[in-house]
């Protein structure tokens, strides 16, 4: 039920009262992540920034921060609805939440830099979901914005949620491989620098392993760009690819360890999403190391018990077996040599005790 309505002449703290009581039901519905409820949802915090526009907010930093919160609010469900006027507002509302932020004594709480670098980030993904090329530029600068107020917090000795600058420079880096042309390079950098940031946490909190899977997935989202882009690096492309498929391997036992308490996130879409880079990157250039790379993830003497029960895994892995095989036959003489055709027979040997040691923990998962 909405708030009633108070006198003309009501004390600050009680209109700002009835504010919040607008701004936890427009959470509430907020939260349900139901589309349909996104209207009411933004009608609430509508109501709640109509009231805290009007309170002291120009004397009061206390007022000033719950009128940041309105705007970032309203700017998420505008985000959420994705239409290009919503968009348009969602920008804007969070230009006015900026504005107000920096007028914040910055320098006597993290949580005002916080909500500071967020706005900046929110901002650009509104920006992101314009998909223009101006919007996409523009939102690699709200990037380099948010990143500045964060090394300015951790300056001033007021350090942010640890969370806020990996997830900032994981937006980054899928950012720089959607602007035209893509920065594959850069992004792959960027996706480093966030794993270098999760690597000690990812193992401790689902938050932390969450960004780093993504990470990964750009990680090796650049590696497939980069080596589609003419002319290839091949002097860097094995090194690309080795890195690729040990941050799909890595994935797959994070995802393992992860997926039972990931009640809200599909851990097991990203662990499959993952596994089919690393398969298409081997299939693609290094078939010869795809029994190895498969055995390290679905054998259970070498993986998770988890992964052991996914069989869903375990036709994709028996299917690019299949391919690779296929493909090194294809191959062989003409990229190996009469001289090396008694490597390619020892690895089309391996790829079929691979498919026949898969075959039979496939098997043993679909009865266990």
């Amino acid at each position: 039920m909405p708030p009633p309505s108070l006198p003309h002449d009501s004390s600050p703290e009680e209109r700002n009262a009835q504010a919040k009581v607008w701004m936890k039901r427009g959470i509430a519905l907020l939260s349900a992540n139901n589309p349909e409820i996104l209207p009411e949802s933004l009608k609430c915090f509508d109501q709640a920034l109509a009231i805290r526009r009007e309170l002291p907010h120009e004397t009061s930093s206390f007022y000033r921060w719950l009128l940041t919160a309105c705007w970032m609010n309203r700017g998420d469900v505008l985000t959420r609805l994705g239409k290009p006027a919503d968009l348009a507002a969602a920008i804007q509302s969070f230009d006015e939440a900026i504005l107000h932020l920096q007028k914040l004594p910055l320098e006597e709480d993290s949580q005002y830099r916080g909500r500071l670098a967020l706005a900046w980030m929110n901002r650009s993904l509104a920006l992101r979901a314009q998909a223009r090329p101006e919007s996409l530029e523009a939102a690699l600068r709200s990037l380099d914005h948010g990143r500045q107020v964060i090394e300015e917090s951790e300056k001033a000795q007021l350090p942010v949620n640890k969370a806020l600058l990996p997830t900032l420079l994981l937006n980054r880096a899928a950012l720089l491989l959607e602007i035209s042309p893509p920065l594959p390079l850069q992004a792959l950098a960027t996706a480093e620098e966030v794993l270098s940031l999760c690597h000690s946490g990812e193992h401790l909190t689902l938050q932390a392993a969450e960004i780093g899977l993504k990470a990964r997935h750009v990680f090796c989202h650049a590696v497939a760009v980069l080596l589609e882009t003419p002319p290839v690096d091949i002097s860097r492309a094995d090194g690309w690819i080795m890195q690729a498929t040990d941050k799909v391997d890595e994935a797959m036992h994070l995802t393992a360890k992860w997926e039972p308490q990931a009640v809200h996130t599909d851990f097991r879409s990203i662990r499959h999403e993952l596994f089919r880079y690393g398969c298409n990157l081997l299939l693609a250039y290094q078939p010869h190391f795809m029994a190895e790379f498969l055995l390290d993830v679905l054998d259970p003497e070498q993986g998770s018990p988890l992964l052991a029960r996914d069989t869903a895994l375990y036709q994709a892995g028996l299917e690019s077996l299949e391919l690779a095989a296929a493909e090194l036959r294809r191959r062989g003489p003409l990229d190996l040599g009469l001289q090396k055709m008694d490597r390619l027979i020892e690895v089309l040997e391996s790829l079929s005790l691979a498919a026949e040691r898969i075959k039979k923990r496939a098997e043993q998962a679909a009865t266990g």
